[in-house]
């Protein structure tokens, strides 16, 4: 069947242990999510579990043991709506506060609180219960969550239960998509006939049967075999959804819980991390490079946080911070994540992610990446898609690229770049690939310093050949982007190119006489040697002068077209040229074919040295046409 176009919606419970979260589950959906044996014989959910509740939504029942708070946390990562969990006999407890303190953190964006195990205790006892959870959600995501009273045991409730949980699915806005796919693995398993299959919920774009896919933080690709929704084979899976997805080339020892599946060639792994962090009002005071457990999507990972101002975060604080992380980590930006103390374990905090991956942190550019990080919390397109093309080493970006790296949706980014390129800001280098206007000012500006000084250096060159232009500039840059540059300077005459060489467009050569009649004598003296040009050392020997010099007046030769250079910087006079080439016309006229001892015997028996760059230069201008060491009459051999 395809996959349908309806919204998925992902529930989640939460709530202090033995409060019935699973109870309710089973109750809801008739789905005992305790699947592993160890739940079931000791009554105790240890790991995340998973129930359909209805055609379009999920629910996924967590631990609520302080022991098992990583699995809570990769459950409720994920989700839409949460299941509150309070029992009526025991109240407020320990991981009641923890686990809204996460959800807080991770903002949830719906609640309904649910009263449980009302059949165990009197009314009078529930009302006063129900004042205390009052008190507790005030200034919470929970403080105007519906407050309901249920017994999972008995069923008294649910029907009401259901009924409000229908009711806020329906009213639910659509998950903020971003477009490009990524999915936070939080199982993987084999199965007979089917091989690797990893399931998660999908944060955002659409994934489809056949799909190239990475995973992440390894960086290995895979394919997509498979996907199921809800037990059935779907054709895609969109974001919103719960998918079990069929990989090929990767074995499930290979993937674990924290890890992310996510669109190939667009997310890099990270060892850092830069973002802004609240610590809870009841958290300890943290130093700086204290180890902490830091929770991202369903992956726990240890870590070293520092502000990046002072030494410490007091309790209730907030602050620009750097996280170094003891492995890799796959991140987006304004992920949210929670901050765990390292021992004992208690949440003390959570964050947002503002930078995947920044550069080396010191101390005397601390201003600037401050600014860089406030940069990254506006939520203004325009700004924050020109913050990326302007940090960007290559600099040049595509679309998707620029989605990747600030977590805004793909038409958000598409209608921002599309702005930017009508008001001239952006500049289009390719079919895909942009970039700052800036980043080709200051380009231009490098170049013509670069051009003046060479100028005043070297009075009687033309310029610097391409390659060494571009080896002087930024090596962090894309070739595509020096190309670029380079002719949109000749287009707007800021430089000119001739044969290769670039110059600024004012300067313009001044020849002393002597260095004329040297030029003239140099191209005597390549037409004289017909076949078997001297070469720079040897004009120099000759002429008794310095090699750069030669070359310099070698290579005004080639603009004026007197004298052609070719690979290992033979330079042949153009007449020799000609009548090789004139030869060869005629002797295809006879013969279909020539090899390299038959051609030598055209150019006055020169050897291979100079046979061969002379037969390459026209196979390049299709007068002949190479297969292996035999050449074929081509297409200017017709003339």
């Amino acid at each position: 069947m395809a996959g349908d176009t309806k919204q998925h919606f992902i529930i989640g419970t939460a709530g202090h242990i033995d409060h019935g979260k699973t109870a309710l589950v089973k109750a809801l959906t008739g789905t005992n999510t305790d699947r592993l044996k160890e739940e079931q014989a000791r009554g105790l959910t240890i790991d995340i579990g998973f129930a359909h509740y209805g055609e379009n939504a999920t629910i996924i029942d967590v631990p609520g043991h302080e022991k098992f708070v990583k699995n809570m946390v990769a459950g409720v990562s994920t989700i839409d709506l949460v299941l509150f969990v309070i029992a009526a006999d025991d109240g407020v407890m320990p991981q009641t506060r923890e686990h809204l303190d996460i959800l807080n953190i991770l903002q949830i964006r719906k609640g309904i609180v649910v009263i449980n195990k009302t059949d165990l205790v009197e009314s009078d006892w529930i009302e006063l219960v129900e004042d205390d959870v009052k008190n507790l959600l005030i200034g919470t995501c929970l403080e105007k969550a519906p407050l309901l009273r249920v017994s999972s045991i008995s069923g008294n409730g649910i029907p009401e239960l259901k009924k409000t949980i229908d009711t806020t699915l329906e009213k639910l806005p659509p998950r903020h998509d971003r477009g490009v796919f990524w999915m936070p693995v939080d199982r993987s398993f084999s199965m007979k006939g089917f091989g690797t299959v990893v399931t998660g919920s999908i944060l955002s774009g659409v994934l489809h049967t056949g799909d190239e896919i990475e995973l992440l933080p390894q960086g290995k690709k895979s394919r997509v075999r498979g996907i199921q929704k809800h037990s059935s084979a779907v054709e895609n899976a969109k974001s919103g959804d719960r998918a079990a997805i069929n990989l090929h080339g990767l074995t499930k020892d290979e993937i674990a819980r924290g890890d992310v599946l996510a669109a190939p060639a667009l997310f890099k792994a990270s060892k850092k991390i830069q973002g802004k962090v609240t610590l809870l009002k009841s958290s300890p005071d943290l130093k700086s490079n204290a180890r902490v457990r830091i929770h991202l999507g369903t992956a726990e990972i240890m870590g070293r946080i520092r502000p990046l101002q002072g030494h410490k975060i007091t309790a209730g604080a907030t602050c620009f911070v750097q996280i170094t992380l003891e492995k890799p980590i796959a991140a987006r930006r304004l992920d949210l994540f929670v901050v765990r103390q390292y021992s004992p374990m208690f949440t003390i905090g959570g964050g947002v992610i503002l930078d995947t991956q920044p550069g080396l942190l010191q101390k005397k550019h601390l201003s600037e990446t401050m600014q860089r990080l406030q940069s990254l919390e506006k939520e203004d397109p325009a700004e924050l898609v020109q913050e990326q093309f302007l940090r960007v080493a290559s600099g040049i970006m595509t679309n998707q690229e620029v989605v990747s790296r600030t977590g805004l949706a793909e038409n958000i980014v598409a209608d921002a770049i599309a702005t930017l390129e009508k008001q001239q800001i952006l500049l289009r280098i390719s079919k895909k690939g942009l970039a700052h206007t800036v980043r080709y000012q200051q380009s231009w500006q490098r170049i013509n310093q670069l051009l003046l000084e060479f100028h005043e250096k070297n009075p009687i060159q033309i310029g610097y050949s391409k390659a060494e232009l571009a080896q002087k500039l930024d090596k962090n840059l894309s070739p595509q982007f020096t190309q670029f540059a380079i002719e949109k300077m000749v287009a707007e005459n800021k430089v000119r190119e001739r044969a290769g060489f670039i110059a600024l467009a004012a300067f313009e050569i001044s020849l002393s006489d002597q260095q004329k009649d040297l030029k003239n004598e140099i191209a005597t003296k390549l037409l004289q040697d017909r076949f078997s040009p001297s070469s720079v050392d040897e004009l120099a020997g000759h002429f008794n002068i310095k090699p750069e010099a030669v070359a310099a007046l070698l290579n005004l030769l080639v603009v004026e077209k007197t004298v052609l250079r070719l690979s290992n910087d033979f330079y042949f006079h153009q007449k020799p040229v000609a009548i090789a080439k004139e030869n060869l016309i005629h002797y295809f006229q006879k013969n279909d074919k020539i090899t390299i001892s038959e051609f030598k015997t055209l150019i006055d028996d020169a050897t291979r040295k100079y046979a061969l760059p002379l037969l390459n230069y026209f196979d390049s201008i299709e007068v002949t046409s190479r297969d292996g060491d035999v050449r074929y009459p081509g297409i200017g051999a017709e003339e």
